[in-house]
């Protein structure tokens, strides 16, 4: 094992769960500097150390939390990468075989790990925090297609801002996964989400011209304060 393989301390793991899509690692980011760093050496590769020196100091900080995550998440799947850094569409950069996702908030760092076979299958993974927990401003107009207006228009208050929250982080999750298939940005109407009670999601996807009919599942839960989200997108 690599010498900076070091198991996360446990006052910073978040959750461990397994998961439809694969292994998802919560971590709390720590506040104090010295510690985020002493964090990163520990945890990190020499290189992705390298690379987040030199970013500014929040992107670093959910940079070196993003990757903690991930480390934690390969490790606990028995899966192993060298340094990984980040494509040219900003996702991780894993070895053949291996597919991953990144996500995260400025105390918060989530990610997902799985093995795959081939390249015909990408994952996605998005955390918020929960409207419950912290009030947000309404992004529905920006969000929301004319069908999901109509399945939210009877809700208000809370219940609609947690409904289009999660629906928001949903498309997140899904438009990572879609990512390395189309290469573009996604607008949020070119896809339909209704979450179901049962951590489900049925998908309605109108990706525009030239995109191919992906297969698309979703899974959402909530947890400890946390819109947690997962994608799988398979390539036709």
């Amino acid at each position: 094992m690599a010498r900076w393989a070091t198991r996360v301390q446990p006052s910073l793991l978040l959750f461990d769960r397994c998961l439809a899509h694969g292994r998802c690692v919560g971590v709390r980011i720590p506040e104090d500097e010295a510690a985020l760093a002493a964090l990163a050496e520990g945890a990190l590769a020499p290189a992705e150390v390298a690379f987040a020196s030199g970013l500014a100091t929040l992107r670093r900080r959910t940079w070196i939390g993003g990757r903690v995550a991930l480390r934690e998440a390969l490790r606990r799947s028995g899966l192993e990468a060298p340094a990984v850094l980040a494509d040219d569409r900003g996702a991780p950069l894993l070895p053949v075989g291996i597919a991953g996702s990144v996500s995260h908030k400025e105390h918060v760092a989530v990610a997902l790990a799985a093995p795959v076979a081939g390249d015909r299958a990408r994952f996605g993974v998005d955390v918020e925090i929960d409207a419950q927990a912290r009030p947000r401003r309404d992004v529905a107009s920006k969000v929301l297609a004319d069908d999901e207006h109509a399945e939210l228009a009877a809700m208000t208050g809370e219940e609609r801002a947690r409904e289009v929250l999660l629906r928001f982080s949903l498309k997140e999750s899904i438009y990572k996964a879609v990512d390395p298939f189309v290469r573009r940005y996604v607008a949020f109407r070119e896809v339909s989400v209704t979450p179901l009670r049962d951590g489900t999601t049925t998908v309605r996807a109108r990706l525009r011209e030239g995109a191919g009919a992906f297969g698309i599942e979703a899974y959402w839960l909530r947890v400890d304060g946390l819109v947690l989200t997962t994608a799988k997108v398979t390539a036709p």
